[in-house]
């Protein structure tokens, strides 16, 4: 049985949202009683408290300490982002991405892919997509993140910059808006990105390192120094 206290400390649960609920689950966990601490959680989540609505969600996506179970999953989730809860929306958005990026990859196996197929996979991967989207819009750095990695990684596997030039750039600025929030991933990948590219592109890569630097990381403070030194 996975620690159902990482769980909710991992996504981010503020445990003083519900003190007779949330923290009950807690306890009852410590307790050793894994499927009351469930219970808690879920009438919490009947309650309107949204962070046990995540938790719980994210314990069914992923089979924590319950049998997985996608579709209660993603209803959870979905109704803690529909109340614009920024946390909901960006475990939902990766969840779907995660999934359909599994099936997706399965399929290939069995099969060559038609148009059709290739048409419907990419409306399963952009409801991920949306829910992204509506985290970063919320102000959500973590959201912007996200959202800026998911453009990334499309375009990694599926032919580089010059086969998919603007969702590249959906990238970029994602992952810029989340780094001029402080995102230290953000400004981090953006410097890996571009010094990755070619030289043209070195005093960018050297312009997020320094980003990153001044945020605290310690390994962007030596990469930035590293470029500017030899005039980036």
């Amino acid at each position: 049985m996975k620690n159902i206290l990482w769980i909710l400390l991992l996504v981010g649960v503020n445990i003083y949202a519900d003190m007779n609920t949330t923290k009950k689950a807690m306890v009852e966990y410590q307790r050793g009683n894994t499927d009351e601490a469930v219970k808690l959680l879920a009438k919490s989540c009947d309650g309107g408290e949204l962070h046990a609505c995540v938790n719980l969600g994210f314990i069914y996506v992923r089979g924590l300490v319950v049998k997985k179970n996608f579709h209660k999953g993603y209803a959870l989730l979905k109704k803690a982002c529909d109340s614009n809860n920024s946390k909901g929306c960006i475990i939902l958005g990766n969840s779907i991405i995660e999934e359909e990026g599994n099936l997706w990859y399965n399929f290939q196996k069995s099969k060559v892919p038609t148009q059709k197929d290739i048409k419907e996979h990419k409306k399963r991967r952009d409801m991920g997509i949306i829910y992204l989207e509506k985290a970063c819009k919320s102000g959500s750095s973590a959201g912007c993140n996200n959202l800026g990695g998911a453009y990334w990684n499309y375009v990694q596997q599926n032919g580089g910059i010059s086969k998919f030039p603007k969702l590249a750039n959906k990238a970029f600025d994602a992952l810029g808006k989340a780094c001029d929030k402080k995102n230290l991933r953000s400004c981090m990948q953006l410097g890996y990105i571009y010094e990755n590219m070619d030289k043209k592109h070195f005093s960018i890569a050297s312009k997020f390192y320094k980003k990153a630097c001044d945020i605290g990381y310690t390994k962007a403070c030596d990469k930035y120094k590293r470029l500017h030194g030899s005039g980036y």
